[in-house]
């Protein structure tokens, strides 16, 4: 008992390192494949310090202006066009600064303030007057134009204050070398020292062979956007990261690093636990996972289509949240569709638990569905009762006659719409004429349904009476119809009943004369054997008396081991626990051989033999040995049990690809009409047992035979004793 609870406590530990081990494997190579076999120029966090710095570069180095160069700018009519009319027509923008000061100049006159009256008199005059001026001179336009985009640009430039310096960070980590396709200026970060007009080691680069150096500003200015969209030039060039380059100065460059340690660690802890559930389960010769009965007895009781569906989809959804957990290469958090996002303990936590309940069951069930795929007796189980068997059973019993399925079917069917018809009736106000179905129609037909289930639940009753050992009684046979049928095979079952109750009580009977015989037959030769052991004892007993009695004791102690020997061998033959050496065998040396140990007591017998074989072999597959020891308990049986005087028969001969072999004696013993029983333990056709023989010599025979697929029959006509026997040819 010990032993076996330490059995199952290694099964589970094997079975927890396994699972744990798979389940660390599984989430290593999925959240940390990127990390452990991938670079970090490769992962997302380089790629938007990568694209940061494309944007920098473009927006500070190779669309950056200067003042000279804005006002150097081209002026299109579409420009000037747009400046004039910014904020409507000439008579628009005139009335719009009239309106503007007209109030403030009519409050200065009111309150008599010439000073004020003059000031703003004289700044409208102004106003309307460049008005004016810009709607009459395109240059005195271009002018404004220009200065306007200065102004603006050295705004837009002191903005990008801390873009500038995200800017200077990158170049630490990336290179650039570009060329103004159209003037030839050289833009680059590239020192001579760092491989100027040589090769540099790099494990990073991008090549650009027209690259359009605008980039939206972010700015909602249009007057920025436009100086930046006329300002830009096409570029070629290249930007790349040098092998020495300090990486670890980059955005998510540690939280690689800690995803690459982590991932070797859980995959190492994986193969450790992997390793110590295999070595231990080698050692202690345990081949499969810990058994859980209750789940497994359940899952038994599935369908195997349900099983295989089950088994499928859940591999579907695992490996689909693997891939999705994949291609999440951060560690902040992780998002789920339903569930949204989880912070990087839970999410890590809660994916970890997810993937070994996953390993765990899928596990179980390959397990399972392999076991159940490797038994014959499981799987022919398992067949018969999946979805797609009992479906065929079902249309099978179904159309089975004499189709009481079908009827039963047809019968609530019709019912149903009787029902059916009366209630659209009634619906229609026809209230007559649904009466005249439910009476005429529905309710006939619904008492003969209820008379024939009347009947089937007698039939019923009475064979649950005959089953608990009841009185045997005559089911009534109505008809030729269901309940007839039934009815005939309940008698027919209970003939069945009656026969093996006489056989079960020829059974006791038998049982109890073999007690009987077995006591007597043992008994008699044990009970001579302490008689003259108990005579040898005695000290006036002479020599010739003491070899008589020691020669007793010497052919009934014999006799006694003959009896085990017989008794043991027969137990052996009704068990089948015998093994058997077949050879091929020619049957008529074989009866020779018997014959011959029988010569001398068949030359002194008062018998008359006629021997009669074929002169070709006869060549049978058998166990030479055993199939000797028939034969020879036939003939000695023969020699013992025959009828003085009279002729003994034995033939062999071929017929139909069979062997027979023909034994004929008249007994000198009355043996009755019964000769099944003399297959019985220690029946003899001595009947008051005053021979030497067992009784269990025809038992043994006929198991021998019947080991070797043949066929071992008596035959009684009178005094005349047959024995046939039939064996393949070889």
């Amino acid at each position: 008992m010990a032993t076996k609870w330490k059995n199952k406590t290694v099964a589970k530990l094997i079975t927890g390192l396994l699972i744990l081990g798979l389940s660390l494997l599984i989430f290593a190579f999925s959240a940390f494949h990127n990390y452990m076999f991938g670079t970090f120029e490769k992962t997302d966090d380089f790629m938007s310090s990568y694209y940061n710095f494309r944007h920098y570069l473009a927006l500070l180095k190779l669309n950056s202006p200067f003042n000279t160069d804005v006002k150097k700018l081209l002026v299109t009519d579409s420009d000037i066009h747009e400046f004039r009319y910014r904020y409507g027509n000439l008579e628009k923008q005139l009335a719009n600064v009239r309106g503007q000061y007209k109030d403030v100049i009519a409050k200065a006159e009111e309150n008599n303030d010439k000073d004020v009256v003059s000031y703003y008199k004289k700044v409208q005059k102004s106003k309307l007057k460049a008005i004016q001026k810009n709607f009459e001179s395109d240059r005195h336009v271009i002018k404004q134009i220009r200065d306007e985009r200065a102004k603006k640009m050295d705004e837009y430039d002191q903005s990008l204050a801390e873009e500038r310096q995200q800017f200077n960070k990158l170049t630490k980590v990336f290179h650039y070398d570009f060329v103004n396709k159209r003037t030839g200026e050289r833009m680059t970060n590239v020192r001579a020292a760092d491989g100027q007009g040589t090769k540099v080691k790099t494990h990073f680069k991008k090549k650009f062979t027209a690259v359009s150096a605008y980039q939206y500003s972010g700015n909602e200015n249009k007057i920025i956007n436009r100086v930046l969209k006329l300002s830009a030039d096409n570029y070629q060039g290249k930007i790349f990261v040098a092998d020495n380059a300090p990486l670890n100065q980059l955005t998510g460059y540690k939280h690689y690093e800690f995803g690459k340690t982590t991932g070797f660690i859980l995959l190492l802890l994986g193969l450790i636990m992997i390793a110590t559930a295999l070595f231990i389960s080698v050692k202690r010769s345990i081949r499969s996972l810990a058994d859980i009965e209750p789940v497994h007895q359940w899952y038994a009781r599935i369908p195997i289509e349900l099983r295989l569906i089950f088994f499928a989809v859940e591999s579907y959804i695992f490996l689909c949240v693997l891939e999705m957990i994949k291609s999440q290469n951060y560690f902040g958090s992780y998002y789920f569709g339903v569930i949204g996002g989880i912070g990087f303990s839970g999410g890590f936590f809660s994916i970890m638990i997810g993937i070994i309940v996953a390993v765990s069951t899928l596990l179980y069930q390959l397990q399972w569905l392999a076991e159940m795929f490797r038994d014959p007796v499981k799987r022919r189980i398992c067949w018969q009762n999946s979805i797609f068997m009992q479906t065929g059973i079902i249309f099978h019993e179904f159309l089975l006659a004499p189709f009481i399925v079908l009827k039963l079917f047809a019968a609530g069917t019709a019912l149903f719409l009787l029902g059916l018809i009366a209630v659209g009736l009634s619906i229609q106000n026809e209230f007559a004429l649904a009466m005249v179905v439910l009476i005429f129609a529905a309710l006939p037909f619904m008492w003969f349904v209820l008379h024939r289930a009347a009947q089937l639940n007698r039939v019923v009753k009475q064979a649950e009476i005959v089953a608990a050992g009841g009185d045997l009684v005559e089911f009534p046979i109505q008809g030729k119809g269901m309940l007839g049928r039934l009815s005939h095979t309940m008698n027919e079952m209970q003939r069945g009943v009656r026969s093996s109750r006489n056989a079960q009580l020829k059974s006791e009977r038998l049982k109890t004369e073999l007690i009987t015989n077995v006591s007597h037959d043992l008994r008699t030769p044990l009970t001579s054997i302490i008689t003259y052991n108990d005579l040898l004892r005695k000290s006036d007993v002479s020599d010739e008396e003491r070899q008589d009695y020691l020669a007793i004791i010497d052919r009934k102690a014999k006799r006694l081991k003959r009896l085990i020997d017989d008794l043991f061998d027969a137990s052996k033959m009704a068990s089948g626990a015998i093994e058997l050496h077949k050879t091929k065998v020619n049957l008529n040396e074989l009866l020779t051989q018997a014959l011959a140990e029988y010569d001398e007591a068949m030359q002194q017998s008062k018998l008359n033999f006629r021997i009669k074989t074929p002169n070709e072999a006869v060549p049978v597959y058998v166990d030479g040995q055993k199939l000797w020891r028939v034969f020879d308990n036939l003939i000695g049986n023969i020699l013992k049990y025959s009828l003085e005087g009279t002729r003994v028969y034995i033939t062999i001969e071929i017929k139909n690809d069979e062997a027979t072999a023909t034994f004929k004696n008249v007994t000198k013993y009355e043996l009755g009409d019964n000769v099944d029983e003399l297959f019985e333990r220690f029946k003899r056709g001595d009947a008051s047992r005053h021979t030497e023989g067992s009784g269990l010599g025809l038992a043994i025979a006929k198991s021998i035979i019947d080991l070797h697929g043949g066929l071992f029959d008596l035959d009684l006509d009178g005094d005349l004793f047959k024995v046939m026997i039939r064996l393949p040819i070889a």
